[in-house]
């Protein structure tokens, strides 16, 4: 019979000498270490994240969980790791201040992200203002809390939509103009914070110092790193060190200038980006910022305590409440209130539900300052973890949430709606086409023939908007949405073509409209030659694969001579050409 005892007693031993012999090591062979046991870590976690469609923030948070003091102990080196840290939180912010363009803001309308924006953030600080008395909080703790509420991961949400190709649907930039208004407004939060508390000549002090910083921003932008970076594009190593030059030399002007270093970071990825060359700026900086940026979340995970936790429990449903209840439903009745359209106000504020990054920068400098305590920050943290992993469930079915709330939404059904992206003229419809961009404008260009009898269902704003100019029937959506449907009128179509490779929707349109009008030829496009088995077996008429037809395209012109290559290329640009005027 086996001794489990002698088992466990062996395993426990020989992790001790193995704890002892890291412990033994020389201070240069230890970091060494330390970095080589947090990547594997981090690694094994990563992998296991991405398998269930996680976010790798909260795997990394966990990663230092395990390899911290809590539990195996593993990283003795805790300042080195602390100090890499912060590092990490400047390429953090670097990165976010690339990402801050007015023009895509303007897209989705910069006056009402403004007030949204900004009533969303009071509107959450306020209320936690008010329920930080019955959380048993002080004044300062309470808005903290406040500020770490209000705030959705530019992280998160960005790359989960951008995976999904909807960053150019209205919703899309409507998040991402809220997310980038609420990262300008955690920069002065944080401003706020460093001024030592909320008497008005140290903020004052602080903003002017802020002010000057942006200033001399905006000096070295338009007179000297315009300059200086295109001369530093002709080498990618010279691009890649200017760009952390200019990193850190605002970050000296703002330690120098008693402000925080995070916000020198923002400020100068704000300065470079309008820069022709932020593209390239950008792939050359992410791996060392997703490298000091694991070890910020790392060292965060080494950082929770579990004893005294118990105590905040109100508190950590309260984060909980806030991010995935009470922030969507403050979003929607302000989105409501500015005249979008129910669908695309819940899709937006059902993408905002979880806490940011910022929520644990924040909730840093709250311990750095002394007025969070490691139980109050851990309850963050903890928070924060589990709303990320939330997301993209939220994300993924938001379509499904919408058609299960949209009942309740009506409520708000006395509000106005100024959100007007569709044109339908009075003839009736007979071909229905789902998707005018790329593959959808050629087709469009043929149909313009029966342009009457043509409507057009896209999800691009900006396609919409420039068929309705030219008195193209358009309707902005998807085939997915019950409003879109009624308006479609299925019974009278003849052919419906879809040209967006999503096999759920494809699914949907050919059972619906298959449903409602037997006749009608149904056209779908797939990815997958799985997929396109799949649609003709539940009664496809055709299915388009773009990849193929692109092979058997390329191989025609392979297979002519050199002057038929000279002679399509120019038949190719005089195509795209007037398939560009058919649109814009």
């Amino acid at each position: 019979m086996v001794d489990i005892s002698a088992i466990t007693g062996f395993a426990v031993s020989g992790f001790s000498n193995v704890v002892d012999h890291i412990s033994a090591l020389p201070t240069s062979e230890a970091i060494i270490f330390d970095i080589a046991i947090i990547l594997i870590i981090c690694a094994v976690f990563a992998f296991i994240a991405r398998m269930l469609r996680q976010p790798l923030i909260p795997a990394y948070v966990l990663a230092g969980l395990i390899i911290g003091p809590l539990v195996l102990g593993f990283i003795k080196n805790t300042e080195l790791i602390l100090a890499f840290s912060e590092i990490g939180i400047a390429f953090l912010l670097f990165t976010a201040g690339l990402e801050i363009s007015f023009r895509k803001i303007k897209e989705a309308n910069l006056k009402k992200i403004a007030i949204t924006g900004v009533l969303q953030v009071a509107a959450i600080f306020g209320i936690a203002i008010f329920a930080g008395k019955f959380l048993e909080l002080t004044m300062m703790q309470s808005v903290y809390i406040g500020i770490v509420m209000a705030f959705g991961s530019t992280m998160v949400v960005i790359k989960l939509l951008a995976d999904k190709g909807e960053l150019v649907t209205l919703y899309g930039r409507l998040i991402l103009g809220i997310l980038l208004l609420q990262d300008l407004v955690a920069i002065l939060a944080i401003v706020v914070f460093m001024s030592g508390g909320f008497a008005i000549s140290p903020i004052v002090a602080a903003i002017l110092k802020l002010v000057a910083i942006l200033v001399i921003a905006f000096v070295l932008q338009k007179y000297v790193l315009n300059k200086l970076f295109k001369f530093a594009a002709r080498s990618t190593e010279l691009l890649l060190l200017s760009s952390l030059a200019v990193l850190f030399l605002f970050i000296i002007l703002t330690y120098v200038a008693d402000l925080s270093i995070v916000i020198g970071a923002f400020i100068a990825g704000v300065s470079l980006a309008n820069s022709p060359f932020k593209l390239e700026l950008e792939s050359r900086i992410t791996p060392l910022r997703d490298f000091f940026a694991i070890l910020f979340f790392v060292a965060l995970g080494m950082q929770v305590v579990f004893s005294g936790v118990g105590q905040y429990m109100n508190l950590f449903w309260f984060l909980i409440a806030g991010a995935i209840i009470l922030k969507p439903i403050i979003t929607i009745i302000f989105l409501r209130i500015t005249g979008y359209r129910p669908r695309t106000s819940f899709l937006t504020a059902i993408s905002l539900a979880q806490l940011s990054e910022f929520s644990l920068i924040i909730g840093m400098l709250g311990v750095t300052l002394g007025v969070i305590n490691m139980e109050i920050f851990s309850t963050i943290i903890l928070a924060t973890i589990l709303t990320m992993a939330l997301t993209p469930y939220l994300i993924k079915y938001k379509n499904s949430l919408y058609q299960f709330f949209k009942y309740p939404m009506k409520v708000f059904k006395f509000l106005p709606m100024y959100e007007n992206l569709e044109y339908k003229s009075e003839h009736q419809k007979s071909i229905l086409l789902i998707g005018a961009h790329r593959m959808g404008s050629v087709l469009l260009k043929e149909l313009m023939k029966k342009k009457e009898e043509v409507l057009v269902i896209d999800y691009n704003p900006e396609i919409i908007s420039a068929l309705m100019k030219k008195k193209i029937s358009a309707i902005y959506g998807d085939i997915c949405s019950p409003e879109v449907i009624k308006k479609v009128g299925t019974e009278k179509l003849k052919m419906a073509i879809s040209t967006v490779p999503d096999y759920d929707q494809n699914i949907h349109l050919l059972k619906k409209i298959k449903a409602e009008n037997p006749d009608v030829r149904v056209i779908v496009t797939a990815t997958r030659i799985s997929e396109a088995l799949h649609f003709y077996d539940i009664g496809a008429d055709y299915v388009i694969m773009p990849k193929i037809v692109a092979g058997e395209e390329i191989v025609g012109i392979m297979r002519d001579s050199k002057d038929a290559l000279k002679k399509a290329k120019k038949n190719h640009l005089k195509h795209l050409k007037d398939i560009h005027n058919v649109l814009f």
